[in-house]
């Protein structure tokens, strides 16, 4: 029971990690004019973070 408990707050972390993510990115493409390169790498870098977390929920929780 208590790794599905956990399985679930992973996932819940991924989607919100995934959430923010694309918030930031459409807030960067909308506000910032001549953004850096690695910018966009962060926020890459916060989306690929957020699928493994989904991915290791979904583990957890089978």
């Amino acid at each position: 029971m208590g790794a599905e408990l956990i399985g679930i707050v992973v996932i819940l972390m991924g989607i919100y990690q995934i959430y923010i993510g694309r918030k930031t990115y459409y807030n960067i493409k909308k506000n910032v004019k001549n953004p850096q390169p690695y910018v966009f790498m962060g926020v890459y870098f916060s989306l690929i973070v957020g699928i493994i977390f989904l991915v290791f929920g979904a583990f957890l929780i089978k």
